[in-house]
């Protein structure tokens, strides 16, 4: 009989949880999940019983849960055994935002600790000039941003990168919402 998707997931993340090393998956260990993962919400499309959308429903969630599980087991091992470069593409893409962060956190206390008021300065400079993507709900004349630069005006459904304190105040009185682009992802 061969092995289900659920038991090839379950299976791997049993491993990884037994293995105090982290394990080898193989290449396209998350395409084959994704995969079934698809094709089990078609299944469950127009004309499927009220039991069989149930236990797709079942199904789903438990692939989410032991996919989850797995990701963070993973992850956490690789930060901790600095075994970055063993895991999948897939998971150094979504692992990359918190190494990043883990090194800015690191640099940043550090330099409170070590009195180095020139790195706080400019950690504070390039946090306030930072740029946000937002798509504007009400129309918005010109504006003056941080930099000392002219945007706009603004339609409604617009979308533009302007200086995040600009931004900040924009959303926080619901002229505009913020726009995840996929360098935020």
């Amino acid at each position: 009989m061969a092995e289900t998707i659920l038991e090839y997931l379950k299976r791997q993340l049993d491993s990884e949880l037994q293995s105090k090393e982290l394990i080898q998956l193989p290449s396209d260990f998350y395409s084959k999940i994704s995969a079934y993962s698809q094709k089990l919400r078609r299944s469950s499309g127009a004309g499927a019983s009220e039991t069989a959308v149930r236990l797709i429903g079942v199904q789903a969630g438990m692939i989410e849960s032991m996919s989850r599980q797995l990701l963070e087991v993973r992850a956490r091992k690789a930060m901790g055994q600095k075994a970055y470069p063993r895991l999948l593409p897939e998971e150094r893409y979504v692992c990359s935002a918190e190494l990043k962060f883990k090194r800015r956190f690191d640099a940043f206390v550090d330099a409170v600790s070590g009195g180095q008021p020139s790195f706080i300065e400019m950690a504070n400079r390039s946090g306030s000039h930072r740029n946000v993507t937002v798509r504007f709900t009400k129309q918005v004349g010109e504006l003056v941003g941080l930099d000392l630069r002219r945007y706009g005006p603004f339609e409604v459904d617009d979308v533009a990168s302007i200086p995040a304190a600009s931004a900040d105040i924009l959303v926080s009185g619901g002229d505009a919402v913020e726009v995840y682009t996929r360098d935020d992802t």
